[in-house]
């Protein structure tokens, strides 16, 4: 049997619910330095000039480390894929290449089969009508989940709340289905009780939908024995890991199972359902939100499935869940625990930091592996601040110590007292830079002449307008005489010349180091962090920013 790795872990339901994200390239090395924490064998020049010996380890290290993908942690994929395979009704192989919206689909075509029912159409799918809200995120075609708006400012002691599997549990007590959301029953349009609020859609009373009792049946498999036998220490380790497999490949099935009803390139595509679930969805915490405020809890920030709680008693969480669970039929469980949150005024921007003082900042750029190591050192350097507040106090030392590590490294890239290994970019090629777009000559002002020291001359350059950084980079050592082929970590700098970059291994002219787009970098990536600390990055630098007027009359 042959299975295809790359698409296995190119399926973003495995890389993000399997393996939590823990890898972010899909090359064979990437995955490998993330999972197994071994790489491929290095070497320089074209691989067919390999001695024999060297050329036989390169290949060998290769399959041993595919293997390795499959077998690490206990067979731990090949238990996934199998689980998977005996949910979806597919073979590994389908498993492995197809994405989990087509897992679903084998899933409901096997029970239609069993049932000796008709799969639908999509013709007949489109007769069930449309959606009946407004999208409020450009992209989709019905509204989502509810967003509660931020208190702003610094709040301690935060608990967050999750609803558990909130969309299958909708989907699992609500009847909803392709064939139970607007029925063609005369008695179910009719009646008051089976209309979901804020639509104009009814659900069934008469018939159970499939899809709600899978969805739903999987559901409670997962919550009520495979999630709690994972974390029972009185069975054996490999048991309970083998238990948390099979949870994790439910959980993946079942965090599709909304989506890919609003998802056209479903075959069972039915917007009234993904329409539905989301309206039910946006009931449940606005329901769930006014339990709180009854019997006392502050809820100060709520994003479709989580609720952030201010300094609440454990007594009033356990009541708030047994209510969820009793009149919602949805379990509501602790998901995390900040020692203190600050918002922002920006939209899902926040910055929370945990009781052991890991700082959890929603979107981080700054832990990204091609980011330049001096504005990594320093957004690493400002999250060990701000895991060590414990107080209002202590917030305001901080804020003044971040201050000061921003000033400093921007006053030494003025100053260019920083390395050149600490400024650069270092992004992978993905495909040989031959392949990419050539030269083209543009027309340039070089330095002021000598006859006249205010006028520029206009010459004729070539660069590489248009093409990646990464990739002008590559060009320019292409062009230098070395090898660059697909797989390789080009590392550059940002330079005033005219393609904008320069290989560092290249680079003559420290001069030439364009620190005003190092600033830009900073600020891009420092933005949401300082944002949520209410600080503005050319602001901390004595730079404020200029108005639209102030741009007009005083900018050259």
């Amino acid at each position: 049997m042959h299975l295809d790795l790359f698409r296995t872990f190119q399926n973003r339901s495995v890389q993000i619910y399997a393996f939590s994200r823990k890898y972010t390239e899909y090359t064979l090395n990437a995955i490998c330095e993330a999972l197994l924490n071994d790489s491929k064998v290095e070497f320089d020049g074209d691989i067919s000039e390999l001695p024999i010996q060297k050329l036989a380890e390169y290949c060998l290290k290769d399959a041993d480390l595919t293997f390795r993908l499959t077998s690490f942690n206990d067979n731990l994929l090949m238990k996934l894929l199998v689980v998977i395979s005996r949910i979806g009704r597919l073979s590994i192989d389908d498993v492995a290449r197809f994405g989990v919206n087509q897992w679903i689909r084998g899933m409901l075509y096997y029970e239609h089969r069993q049932r000796n029912a008709l799969i639908p159409r999509r013709d007949e799918l489109q007769a069930k009508g449309s959606s009946s809200t407004t999208a409020i995120i450009k992209e989709k075609k019905y509204r989502g989940g509810l967003v509660v708006e931020p208190a702003l400012g610094i709040h301690f002691n935060v608990v967050v709340v999750d609803f558990a599997s909130l969309y299958p549990s909708i989907i699992k007590v609500h009847n909803l289905s392709y064939e139970t959301v607007n029925c063609p029953h005369q008695s179910c349009m009719n009646d008051s009780g089976q209309r979901i609020p804020g639509t104009t859609h009814w659900i069934c009373k008469e018939k159970r939908g499939l899809t709600s009792l899978l969805i739903g049946s999987l559901r409670d498999l997962r919550v009520n024995y495979y999630k709690y036998l994972s974390k029972d220490k009185t069975i054996p380790v490999e048991e309970q890991q083998l238990y948390n497999v099979v949870s994790q490949a439910i959980k993946v099935i079942l965090n599709a199972s909304y989506g890919v009803m609003g998802a056209e390139i479903f075959p069972l595509y039915c917007l009234p359902v993904a329409d539905a679930t989301a309206a039910i969805g946006r009931t449940t915490t606005t329901k769930t939100i006014e339990k709180c405020k009854e019997i006392g809890i502050d809820v100060i920030y709520g994003d479709t499935d989580s609720l952030f709680l201010k300094n609440p008693s454990s007594k009033s969480v356990d009541e708030i869940s047994v209510w969820a669970r009793n009149n919602l039929g949805i379990d509501l469980e602790i998901d995390k625990q900040y020692r203190y949150v600050v918002f922002s005024d920006l939209k899902k921007n926040y910055l929370g930091v945990l009781a052991d003082g890991t700082v959890d900042v929603k979107g981080l750029t700054g832990k990204k592996s091609h980011t330049p190591p001096f504005i990594r050192n320093a957004f690493y350097k400002i999250l060990d601040i701000l895991g060590g507040v414990n107080s209002t106090n202590d917030f305001e030392f901080a804020k003044e110590q971040i201050k000061k590590i921003l000033q400093e490294n921007a006053k030494n890239l003025e100053r260019g007292k920083i390395p050149l290994a600490d400024l650069s970019f270092n992004v992978m090629v993905n495909k040989s830079p031959n392949k990419y777009g050539k030269k083209t000559t543009s027309s340039a002002n070089s330095r002021p002449s000598s006859l006249d020291g205010n006028r520029n001359d206009h010459h004729e350059v070539e660069t590489y307008k248009g093409l990646p950084q990464h990739i002008k980079a590559a060009k320019l050592l292409l062009d230098s005489g070395k090898e660059v082929k697909a797989g390789d970590i080009i590392s550059y700098v940002k330079t005033k010349t005219g393609d904008g970059v320069r290989p560092v291994d290249l680079l003559i002219r420290t001069d030439d180091i364009d620190t005003e787009k190092y600033l830009d970098t900073m600020e891009a990536t420092f933005d949401q962090l300082l944002s949520s600390l209410n600080f503005d990055f050319k602001s901390i630098l004595g730079k404020p920013r200029q108005s639209n007027l102030d741009e007009l009359f005083w900018s050259r």
